[in-house]
């Protein structure tokens, strides 16, 4: 079905759950990349008047960003974020904040990826074209409000294991991958993505500032994370997308993923003429994370990208009828498919303790509705985003390992970007 509207929930009990999971993350993908309306006091609202494959902004797209969020004075202090029915309040990169704008609220924090490590930055990902991809992260307004109400994202009154932090059902947070294009994208390429006009953070001028300065760039999206509450997931679904040219397919017969080569584009993160293996290895000079003291490099090298384990094969499955659909295919939307999706199977009592007994991911989870799952499981399955986690596939972890251990065990649910308060 392709809606406006999502699914509220993946009730447990509701049968064959890798099917009802992929289901009710394909159509928050498509319901969260709706043309959104833009009117300030109808963010997050499906323009219902046009379909998914209209220009536009999409839903996503205006909720708050996380800039909008952590807002901070002149003298660099948080201030309290503008309310959510307003485009007014700080940008770091002095637009308006209608305008796409990828910029972190510390410079340079958009180039890297996240890290096990709470508040430590991960490694960029530079792709081949020569350009790092940027990252930014939106939350719809239930989640912003809890945020702003509660003093958090002034680092105030923050959560612990004593006085732990509880999201409201509802609440969405939604983390972007782009990549910057450059002339060597051509027209051809382009119409495979969706593409934005966005301010990115300009690295020569800020280390020549001292300060953050951006300019004007069109922007591809290649990766999308969505993480939705329900009330019977409290421990949140998760569920991952990217575009289907980032890198060759790994899988075999019906896990085989589509194949830029066969359409005749290029790989975002991969050049068939070099080993097809990961490269660099992560620690390196080039992986380290981009700061003041290690500054986005003028020619940096492009980094080789693998998937290192096939998309399970329902996945696939699910996928390509999605691409199918009316109002999907002849859209950019059927260039993007969902690689993972991860959901808890232990909702109660939702804690710093309680981890959701997450599936897969979890040896130890035997319950009945990841059994149709596990009975046609490989033994390393894929549940990695390879322009978010480029670097941890080999890693026995997942998103929900990583929320749990930097966020959730520490009071802070399972929002990741709580973390990095200290």
């Amino acid at each position: 079905m392709v809606s406006p509207d999502r699914i509220d929930d993946a009730p447990l009990g509701a049968g064959d759950m890798s099917s009802v999971v992929g289901y009710f993350a394909w159509r928050a993908f498509i319901a969260l990349n709706w043309p959104s309306r833009l009117e300030a006091d109808k963010r997050g609202v499906a323009d219902r008047t046009k379909r998914l494959g209209d220009p536009g902004k999409r839903v996503w797209e205006t909720f708050k960003s996380d800039a909008e969020l952590f807002e901070v004075g002149d003298d660099g202090r948080p201030i309290a974020p503008a309310p959510w029915t307003s485009y007014d309040g700080r940008n770091p990169c002095g637009v308006d904040n209608r305008r796409k704008t990828i910029a972190a609220f510390q410079p340079f924090a958009d180039f890297n990826q996240p890290s096990f490590a709470a508040g430590e930055p991960g490694n960029p990902l530079v792709a081949q074209n020569g350009a790092y991809t940027r990252y930014e992260i939106h939350f719809n307004e239930p989640e912003f409000l809890t945020f702003a109400t509660s003093g958090w994202s002034q680092g105030r009154n923050l959560p612990d294991e004593i006085h732990p932090a509880h999201f409201p059902v509802g609440s969405i947070a939604v983390k972007a991958a782009w990549r910057p294009l450059t002339e060597a994208d051509t027209p051809a390429v382009r119409a495979r993505y969706y593409v934005e006009t966005a301010e990115i953070v300009d690295a020569a001028k800020t280390l020549a500032a001292g300060r953050l300065v951006c300019t004007r760039a069109d922007v591809a999206l290649v990766g999308l994370h969505i993480v939705i509450k329900t009330k019977s997931r409290p421990q949140w679904i998760w569920s991952s997308f990217e575009h289907v040219d980032n890198v060759p397919p790994a899988g075999e017969g019906e896990a085989r993923e589509p194949d830029a080569r066969d359409a005749g584009a290029p790989y975002s993160y991969f050049d068939p003429s070099k080993p097809v293996k990961l490269w660099p290895p992560l620690g390196s000079a080039t992986t380290l994370p981009v700061d003041w003291s290690n500054s986005p490099k003028p020619e940096p090298i492009r980094m080789q990208v693998v998937r290192r384990y096939p998309i399970h094969s329902s996945t696939m499955a699910l996928n390509r009828a999605f691409w199918a659909l009316p109002g999907v295919t002849g859209t950019v939307w059927e260039h993007y498919m969902l690689v993972a999706a991860q959901w808890p199977t232990s909702a109660a009592p939702p804690s710093p303790d309680n981890d959701g007994a997450f599936f897969p991911g979890r040896a130890d989870v035997s319950s009945a509705e990841s059994e149709s799952y596990r009975s046609t499981a490989k033994a390393q399955e894929n549940l990695v985003n390879t322009t978010m986690e480029t670097y941890l596939q080999d890693l026995p972890s997942s998103c929900m390992a990583c929320h749990q251990a930097v966020s959730n065990a520490r009071g802070r649910d399972f929002v990741g970007i709580l973390a990095g308060f200290r």
